[in-house]
């Protein structure tokens, strides 16, 4: 338990230190904005500020979606093409094993029909 306490601490310190570091932010340009605007500050309204906050955020996961899309489609198409690859090898080596296999065929029973020849050849002597 006594983790769980310094994990909880940690990030309670965290927090404070993040509010403290944006609301000292927002006072500095708060305080930038009055003094260009005469001491009357011309700020958009909250909603408008979390709809541009959000609005924002939007564009950013859109176009993190975008970028892991294109990875996806990219690796797809990768994929593929390695599929594609591999059948025309395939095919390639089931054809040379068929021609090979042909030839190996041929030539073993020409040398049957030599032995036999020989053979022959051998007993009417």
């Amino acid at each position: 338990m006594e983790c769980m306490s310094t994990l909880t601490d940690q990030f309670t310190e965290f927090t404070t230190r993040t509010q403290d570091a944006v609301t000292g932010a927002v006072r500095t340009w708060a305080d930038t904005v009055t003094s260009l605007t005469g001491g009357q500050p011309k700020l958009p309204g909250a909603h408008v500020a979390a709809d541009r906050y959000f609005d924002l955020a939007q564009q950013m996961l859109d176009g993190q979606r975008a970028v892991v899309r294109t990875v996806l489609d990219a690796g797809g198409k990768a994929a593929e093409t390695v599929a594609e690859q591999a059948a025309r090898t395939a095919e390639t080596v089931t054809g040379h094993a068929v021609n090979v296999t042909e030839t190996v065929t041929s030539k073993a029973a020409g040398a049957a029909k030599a032995a036999s020849r020989r053979a022959a050849g051998a007993t009417e002597s």
